[in-house]
């Protein structure tokens, strides 16, 4: 026992000294150590966070196979971290591009990696990771691309192997011009692009789903899921406890009996763990599905076991129906005096119409600014996907929700 204790107690010492005075190399190296448990990989990724280093997406054009500290102290993500992606085909990817350079497009990736250890299955997940972002325009548009690729470079494959030349160009050489046109499709919807990611890199890791409406929760949640410190809480014979409304992305949801459930909820910021008992398991269960946004009320004590939170819920609403309910006006700025800007805007709008939501535009013209209040039929359905799809158009500046005021977040 006591050797035993002198060795964990050195490589304590050492593995310590070695976060404190080379964060970087040393979370790279954990992480490289681990690649193999999507789990373990996530939690490491976060206590990087926490500890302030950055931790890039992987890209097929700077990445290797482990995850590597970069000299500026930030971390970039290793291929082999990939769901889908094996050995063989990040060695393929590695070697090709020290041999012959940079890729260009997705063209080119296929073209000189077209030894079968890149199928199709291994580029989807490429694309969704995010490690293909520097070969097109966005994600969607790479995937659009991909089987009209496949054919082309499956095509002179079968050609170079029967020893013709290439009716797109011929011979060894590698040349990064496709034979085809390398169509463009606009990008997918935020949350699309971040499930990608989570259903390769098993997490969200350029953004999350909840960023696009955390303005919209303000007035509807007593707190964010990384502040529930704030809220203040009334000492009780079994805990501090205290009424809290919060919200957040249904993850894990485990059922005890039939009047019991305990669901994961978090937000990007924070994480709590929602029990439902009798009642509220019967009437707010069937919410519970993954990757669905909700709001719930009740009752929250603190976990004293973990340190952290805990919500015995009395209530719970889709949040999507709860903003259609509760939205009284979207409030847009359009930048206008691009014809095309105006009729890409009108388009959109008209997917949403009609619905209960009037809309005051705040436009501005090539001859001066005003603002435009559609209401009635020119209404519009309030939703997250709405206002998703406004953001990133072209001349849209703001987009806000304003919500019917209310002493509890029921309709």
């Amino acid at each position: 026992n006591k050797s035993h204790s002198a060795a964990y107690a050195l490589v304590a010492y050492q593995t310590a000294w070695l976060k404190a005075h080379y964060p970087a190399e040393f979370m790279a190296a954990v992480m490289s150590s681990d690649m193999d448990s999507t789990e373990k990989v996530v939690n490491f990724i976060e206590e990087a966070r926490r500890s302030g280093i950055e931790v890039l997406p992987p890209d097929v054009n700077s990445s290797g196979r482990m995850f590597e500290a970069l000299d500026d102290g930030r971390i970039r993500y290793g291929l082999g971290a990939i769901k889908g992606v094996g050995f063989g085909a990040v060695e393929s990817i590695v070697n090709q591009r020290e041999a012959s350079g940079l890729y260009t497009n997705l063209y080119d990736l296929c073209r000189r990696n077209d030894d079968g250890k890149l199928n199709r299955r291994v580029i989807e997940a490429l694309i969704m990771s995010g490690a293909l972002d520097a070969l097109g325009v966005n994600r969607a548009s790479l995937t659009a691309q991909l089987p009209d690729v496949l054919r082309a470079t499956e095509q002179e494959r079968r050609e170079r192997e029967a020893g013709q030349n290439s009716l797109f160009g011929g011979g060894d050489a590698v040349d990064a011009k496709p034979p085809l046109e390398l169509v463009e499709v606009p990008g997918w919807p935020i949350k699309q692009r971040l499930i990608g990611e989570r259903d390769t890199l098993g997490h969200f890791l350029s953004g999350h789903p909840m960023d696009a409406v955390r303005d919209l929760l303000t007035s509807l949640v007593s707190a964010d899921l990384g502040s529930l410190d704030t809220i203040q809480m009334t000492e009780r014979p079994r805990g501090p406890e205290a009424n809290a409304t919060v919200a957040g992305l249904v993850g894990a949801v485990r059922r005890r009996g039939d009047s019991q459930l305990f669901a994961q909820i978090e937000d990007g910021r924070g994480r709590i763990e929602a029990a439902f008992f009798s009642e509220a398991a019967r009437d707010y269960g069937g919410l519970l599905s993954r990757d669905r946004i909700v709001v719930l009320e009740g009752r929250l004590s603190t976990d004293n076991f973990s340190g952290g939170y805990n919500l015995r819920v009395r209530q719970a609403w889709d949040f999507e129906e709860l903003l259609g309910d509760r939205a009284r006006r979207l409030l847009i700025e359009l930048d206008a005096r691009n014809r095309d800007d105006l009729a890409a805007f009108r388009d959109l709008i008209r997917e949403y119409q009609p619905g209960d939501t009037a809309i005051a535009l705040q436009l501005t013209v090539a001859g001066g600014q005003g603002v435009l209040h559609w209401n009635g039929q020119h209404g519009v359905r309030a939703c997250p996907e709405l206002i998703d799809a406004l953001r990133p158009l072209p001349g849209v500046g703001s987009v806000k929700i304003d919500l019917r005021p209310s002493d509890d977040p029921a309709p």
